[in-house]
């Protein structure tokens, strides 16, 4: 089982579905973890009214309505289940609680996950210190890697983030992959969030190369494998 952890204040809802529907549509078992503050996936996934705890969805399962990551396991322990049946294990995690520390230390890839809103990086940087603080021993500097979402324009460039990340007590694995974000890509976040469907043929051009550029860091599938996938994606309309 692979279990990342993207963490940070920012909505990054639209790129964890993507990411669990190139997943998914690649052959692999997946589950998304929804710790957001606000709960968001209920709305992409629909039933607002019922409670939802493991749902699937375009292919791949989503958990909503857990506390903490200590009763979705005590859920699959009650089920006959266990998290280590998927391939991939994603958390969207904001709530600080949510996460024990042996999730954050046995986590294959730890992501930290960013807009360029000054808000965001400001607290986010708080919460990520605190979140060190909290759960690795003293003078340990875990390794993450950066995902910047959003990104509207790229003029701030590396240095000028790293303003913000040198500061923290984290090591940075790798340069930021950095998501671009257009007008066209807002409005199929949009059309998919009120269809409840994942439409990817749609999103840019330059989006789909940095969504497979994850891909090519974080696993060992090859290109092909990953255009593979996303071609798959691309077909599927659920």
């Amino acid at each position: 089982m692979n279990t990342w952890i993207f963490a940070g204040l920012c909505d990054k809802s639209d790129t964890l579905v993507h990411i669990c529907k190139l997943l998914a549509s690649g052959g692999s078992s997946v589950l998304l973890v929804d710790a957001s503050e606000k709960r968001r996936y209920p709305y992409f996934i629909g039933g607002l009214g019922e409670k939802l705890c493991i749902t699937e969805f375009a292919g791949f399962d989503v958990a909503c309505g857990f506390g903490d990551s200590a009763g979705l396991k005590a859920y699959f322990r009650s089920h006959g289940g266990a998290l280590e049946h998927y391939d991939y294990v994603l958390y969207d995690l904001e709530l600080p609680d949510f996460c024990a520390k042996e999730d954050w230390l046995s986590a294959s890839e730890l992501v930290w996950v960013t807009d360029y809103e000054v808000w965001t990086l400001e607290e986010g940087g708080k919460w990520l210190s605190e979140a060190v603080l909290r759960y690795f021993d003293p003078g340990v500097r875990p390794e993450m890697k950066r995902l910047i979402v959003r990104a509207v324009e790229e003029w701030f460039g590396p240095s000028y983030l790293d303003g913000y990340f040198e500061r923290l007590p984290v090591r940075w694995k790798g340069d930021p992959v950095v998501l671009p974000w257009n007008e066209l890509d807002y409005s199929l976040k949009l059309r998919n969030e009120h269809a409840k469907r994942i439409h990817m043929k749609a999103l840019t051009r330059t989006y789909k190369k940095r969504l497979c550029g994850i891909f090519e860091t974080f696993t060992d599938w090859d290109r092909k494998q990953i255009q593979r996938a996303l071609k798959n994606a691309e077909r599927s309309q659920a």
